[in-house]
């Protein structure tokens, strides 16, 4: 931040933090507050597309015009630009860095991928702090709790769940139907299945588009269509095993959220999902609002981390 660029330092200009686009949809992404102390970088990181619209939906209606009938029918949606001098914020992620760690509250157009490569684009294009060949990479962290051992003792890593566009959606019942209790079953026993949006990409790259959209189409009505990968190795040595183990976990950094589980040397599948992740309650600034406050989003931050190093989990 102490970086000068056309002789500004950066913390002093926040046009001078904004990323160009790096997607299609023209979308940029800036670190707006931080806060830097002697051990820990905390922060927040914006999405905005310039002139973007908004759809918006009219509930105050003219009384004079139009019957009653016209009125109460539908209300009027209409898209509109922000106001001049500002940008609808498409996501807000929250995060710290504290010695070589890296905590996120994630956004889902903010995400472990989106914050590498503005990070990539921050420290070696912007401000030249790292070599022009270097990158920055969030290699996610295995909770040794959910592992249950050390990475020694795993054999492969499963990553699945439910595809999201065949989740079966039931229609209202019929006065009849209602007393008809629907029990929902996997054939996964004793777990919950998560959603897995890689789904679909597993099985075109399995058995082609085609194929595929064949599946989709003889799934019933009432089913969800569930894929599963395991991802491991055979080698008459296991002193490669950690490192190998290592690897995956590096190269899952980017996985969206499902399921991912491991299984032991004893055949036994353990946890639901195996990346190190914290439950947290952070107060929102008001009341209905979806922003975060950030003194305490930093709070409980530090807070897990405390925690995780006490368990040993880091």
């Amino acid at each position: 931040m102490n970086t000068q660029k056309d002789g500004t330092l950066i913390k002093d200009s926040v046009d001078l933090r904004i990323a160009p686009a790096s997607d299609e949809a023209q979308t940029q992404r800036l670190i707006n507050d931080y806060h830097i102390e002697n051990d820990y970088v905390f922060g927040n990181t914006c999405a905005f597309t310039p002139g973007q619209m908004q759809a918006l939906l009219r509930t105050q209606t003219n009384n004079n015009h139009g019957t009653l009938s016209d009125i109460l029918d539908a209300y009027d949606i209409r898209e509109a630009r922000a106001r001049d001098g500002h940008e609808y914020v498409g996501g807000i992620c929250y995060w710290l860095a504290i010695e070589d760690h890296f905590y996120q509250i994630q956004h889902v157009s903010l995400q472990a991928k989106q914050m590498e490569e503005y990070f990539t684009w921050l420290l070696r294009e912007q401000t030249n702090t790292v070599n022009i060949n270097a990158f920055v990479e969030l290699a996610c962290q295995f909770d040794s709790q959910q592992v249950g051992g050390d990475l020694d003792d795993i054999s492969s890593i499963e990553i699945g769940g439910i595809a999201p566009e065949t989740i079966y959606q039931p229609s209202e019942p019929t006065p009849d139907e209602a007393l008809v209790e629907d029990i929902e079953t996997t054939e996964t026993v004793g777990s919950e299945s998560a959603y897995f949006d890689k789904a679909r990409d597993v099985l075109e790259a399995l058995v082609g588009s085609i194929g595929t959209q064949r599946i989709m189409d003889e799934i019933p009505d009432e089913a969800s269509l569930e894929v599963k990968v395991n991802i491991g190795y055979k080698a008459k040595k296991r002193k490669f095993n950690k490192e190998f183990m290592g690897n995956i976990a590096s190269g899952l950094r980017n996985l969206p959220d499902g399921e991912m589980r491991v299984r032991g040397r004893s055949g036994e599948m353990r946890g639901t999902d195996i990346r190190l992740s914290e439950d947290m309650s952070v107060k929102k600034v008001s009341d209905g609002s979806s922003l975060l406050d950030m003194e305490h989003a930093l709070e409980q931050m530090l807070e897990v981390h405390r925690r995780f190093v006490h368990d040993g989990k880091i």
